[in-house]
């Protein structure tokens, strides 16, 4: 049996300054889905209010607890790995550093979908308008033919 148990606590400075890290990439990955949303809806002539900015605020505080959850589960790990598996010391905290890519490629498929949806919820939007200036027959006939455009420049 071990007595002396200071090698436990020697890999957590680098296990700590790694979860740094992973954080420090989940807080640019959320201020760039803000920077290309708040420019996406600069180019559409969109308010900007401060709606987006508290989204953000909520989401940041939701991933970093994440990640901050994940640490103590690493930590643990370390411990019990440290303690009864090996005295070799583990110090990668790699239950953070997954749940830290899987937030940044949420945020990435996030910045990308973005436009894709606003441009769909316009086209959508435009539809309703002037189905409810012309006739509903026109409106209908209309409606079909830029389905159609739309259709076929998807699958080109």
């Amino acid at each position: 049996m071990i007595t002396d148990y200071t090698h436990i606590l020697a890999g957590l400075p680098v296990m700590y300054l790694i979860e740094v890290i992973a954080m420090f990439a989940v807080l640019i990955a959320i201020a760039m889905d803000l920077m290309f949303g708040w420019r996406k809806a600069k180019e559409r002539n969109e308010a900007r209010t401060s709606y987006a900015l508290t989204r953000t605020i909520t989401k940041t505080s939701l991933y970093e607890g994440v990640m901050l959850i994940f640490l103590c589960i690493d930590t643990l790990v370390h411990f019990v790995w440290a303690m009864f598996i090996s005295s070799i010391v583990y110090c990668v905290p790699i239950a953070s550093c997954l749940a830290g890519v899987v937030i940044c490629v949420v945020e990435v498929i996030s910045m990308t979908e973005k436009a894709e949806d606003k441009t769909r919820n316009n086209f959508q939007q435009a539809i309703k308008i002037v189905a409810e200036a012309i006739p509903r027959e026109q409106a209908t006939d209309l409606a079909k033919a830029i389905l159609n455009r739309q259709e076929k420049n998807e699958d080109n």
